[in-house]
């Protein structure tokens, strides 16, 4: 029987987020969703866009694809 994950710590999270995505770190918090506990990590790209990973023990993939914000500024001619 394989053993389940272990959830990272809020640390462990953070370099897991900045390592995939590269970027630097805005924040961190514990979220639940779906009756699942787990840590999202807000980064500001290369290119100034914010993205949003989501650290779920069950497949260590993010939930939901890096997103720019709802805010976000493009460059013009993009």
């Amino acid at each position: 029987m394989p053993m389940p994950a272990r959830e990272r710590t809020m640390s462990e999270s953070v370099r897991w987020a900045q390592k995939t995505a590269g970027g630097q770190v805005l924040g961190a918090e514990r979220v639940q969703s779906d009756g699942r506990d787990f840590n999202r990590v807000k980064l500001i790209d290369e290119r100034g866009r914010v993205r949003y990973m989501d650290d779920v023990p069950q497949s260590r993939q993010p939930q939901r694809p890096p997103q720019p914000s709802a805010g976000e500024r493009r460059p013009p001619g993009q």
